[in-house]
């Protein structure tokens, strides 16, 4: 069991409006940490959401008064086409915003957790190890890889936790093909782009126990292979009894997506040794 963070010191989740972030909070909270949160939406700001767009200026973000023991950046833009059409805008977000935040809440005591991902890699062999060379062929693996050569500089007080594909019930590709089965329409899943899936959940144990440990260095988190879009799709369809014939796989090329890995599984042994954890079989 990790132990607790001070209870005299809190929990920053900064991003807490997105999945992870908000299951974190929730996480935590009944944990009986001492929880603050972020939000980029001015409208939600209240007396449990402090206002943080990491856009802006994070030099002159006034950091909350009460001492900060670790913060868990789960806000970014993660999304590769935004990054792509982007770039200025999403790299103020995922590396310069990100970046001083994260230096100034080291220099005020404070222990970072930043999340990252496979795409810092070119996927060109499985279970990537941390020590590997990168090679990211997205903007977004690009502005990942560039946060995480500053974030290191600020030594054993950052963790750096890498994830591939992170999957929960409510991922809206899964309620699409399933609405559209139950409709009897054709589903389309690529058959050529693959996912080493995540769930939700042992996402936040790992981001969780990271934040309680305070486990310096890069952590990666991915199954233990993986799979198409396609066979995802067909095990959907298979568990729920649907008709496995209105799956028409297609080429992700098809679709004008710019870059698939042929591989996505990372090397996860620091899990096992360090934390104690495995993660779920793929399916």
């Amino acid at each position: 069991m990790a132990k607790h963070i001070n209870n005299n010191d809190s929990v920053l989740i900064v991003g807490s409006d997105g999945t992870i972030g908000q299951r974190l909070v929730m996480a935590l909270q009944t944990a009986g940490e001492n929880v603050l949160q972020t939000t980029r939406h001015r409208g939600l700001k209240d007396e449990q959401r402090i206002f943080l767009d990491l856009s802006e200026d994070m030099g002159q973000w006034a950091l909350p008064p009460e001492p900060i023991k670790t913060a868990i950046l789960c806000a970014a833009v993660t999304s590769l086409e935004k990054c792509r059409i982007n770039p200025d805008y999403s790299r103020k977000v995922n590396v310069n915003g990100t970046v001083v935040l994260a230096k100034r809440l080291v220099d005020s005591g404070g222990f970072v957790v930043f999340i990252s991902t496979n795409l810092v890699f070119d996927g060109q062999k499985p279970f990537a190890k941390s020590t590997d060379p990168v090679n990211p062929l997205t903007e977004y693996g690009r502005q990942k890889v560039e946060a995480e050569s500053l974030l290191s500089k600020l030594g054993n007080k950052v963790s750096i936790v890498r994830f591939s594909k992170v999957l929960s019930a409510a991922t809206p590709i899964f309620h699409g093909w399933i609405r559209d089965l139950k409709a009897g329409k054709e589903i389309h899943p690529f058959f050529d782009m693959v996912m080493s899936p995540v769930p939700l959940a042992f996402a936040v144990d790992v981001l969780f126990k990271v934040a309680m440990m305070q486990t310096p260095g890069i952590m990666q988190v991915s199954a233990e292979q993986d799979i198409s879009y396609a066979e995802a799709a067909l095990r959907i369809a298979r568990k729920l009894g649907l008709d496995e014939k209105l799956i028409n796989p297609v080429s992700y090329r098809e679709s004008g997506i710019e870059f698939t890995p042929l591989h996505t599984t990372l090397n996860v042994s620091r899990l096992h040794s360090e934390l104690g954890m495995v993660p779920p079989e793929v399916f």
